[in-house]
């Protein structure tokens, strides 16, 4: 057998691990806390520069404008409507946006490397409306760019939780008003899934919203996200993070008495976990306070140790330990 070689492996396994871990806490830290104070939580108007730090303008030249949120240094999670197919090469996302109009030193056009829409989105349904893009590099954090955090299980934010929604898009549906160019926000509330889905059922004669769904509308039905802003950031603080709970998918009327409808973040942070941890690059920010524990900085000093020891005595016995050790960690 190769010792060298297996030795190597161990090597590069404990580091990477090792560092993975120090990625997260990184992330962790500085996810959905804007540099820019908040004095209000307001809807329908201009938002304040830099108060959305997470906010993405995601760019394709065929396709209407779509928002996004960063959620680590390579990721932008928005929703597949936004996207032709996991195929298209010409997509662009603006980091760090605030008034669309000209060029701002703030913002940073990152290609798009890989787009994952889940595999079971149909674009004549709503359901599963949601898609990663793995930007081709990533993007250093500045007060400007900042990653939203994801729910961590057990948060749960629950019906009359305060929200904010965000986006470029048209301020009404009949309205012939251009669309803004600054950053708009609008405080919504959640709303319980059920009478979501009665209210939709008046307008529409059918059950369309699922459990994978959030809603949200403000206390008077008028302020909601419309067309422009799909695929932008349903975001809620709690402690004092902001987290992404939802993603704008679909709504009728933009407002109007009717609930605006987003992906459900929540329901689909294991399916983001899977698809960044099996891209190699970037991690999330989703659990407050996560940081490298004694035990497995311990089981890496044992394993560094390890090395020296495994050409002396049994080798496949130092591995195998080793290895116990990092899974009970």
């Amino acid at each position: 057998m190769d010792w060298f070689h297996l030795i190597r492996a161990l090597l590069l396994l404990n580091l990477g691990i090792y560092g993975f871990a120090k990625e997260e806490a990184k992330l962790s830290k500085v996810c959905g806390k804007p540099v820019v104070d908040r004095s209000r939580i307001v809807g329908g108007q201009d938002s304040k520069k830099g108060q959305h730090p997470w906010q993405a303008i995601v760019w394709h030249p065929s396709k209407v404008r779509c928002g996004g949120t960063l959620i680590s240094s390579r990721y932008v999670l928005t929703a597949a409507q936004c996207l032709e197919s996991e195929n298209d090469t010409s997509v662009i996302v603006i980091l760090g946006a605030y008034n669309i109009t000209g060029n701002h030193k703030e913002e940073v056009s990152v290609k798009v490397n890989r787009i994952i829409l889940h595999h079971r989105y149909n674009d004549s349904d709503f359901p599963y409306d949601i898609a990663l893009l793995e930007l081709s590099n990533s993007v250093p954090f500045t007060d400007f760019i900042l990653p939203a955090c994801l729910p961590p299980f057990p948060t749960e934010f629950l019906p009359g939780h305060s929200c904010l929604v965000t986006g470029w898009g048209d301020t009404d549906y009949d309205s012939t008003k251009p669309k803004p160019v600054i950053l708009q926000e609008a405080g919504v509330r959640l709303i319980d899934l059920q009478h979501c889905r009665d209210l939709y059922k008046l307008v529409t004669n059918d059950s369309i919203i699922t459990e994978n769904m959030t809603c949200a509308m403000d206390i008077h039905g008028k302020r909601s996200f419309c067309r422009g802003d799909g695929g932008g950031p349903l975001v809620c603080h709690a402690g004092e993070q902001w987290f992404l709970v939802g993603v704008v998918s679909f709504g009728y009327g933009c407002g109007h008495g009717i609930p605006g409808v987003y992906t459900s973040v929540p329901a689909y942070v294991d399916w983001i976990k899977e698809h960044i941890s099996s891209g190699g690059s970037g991690w999330i920010g989703s659990r407050p306070g996560v940081a490298l524990n004694v035990r497995s900085l311990s089981a890496f000093i044992f394993s560094l140790c390890s090395l020296f020891w495994v050409s002396l005595q049994n080798p496949m016995f130092i591995l195998m330990l080793s290895t116990v050790i990092w899974v009970g960690c």
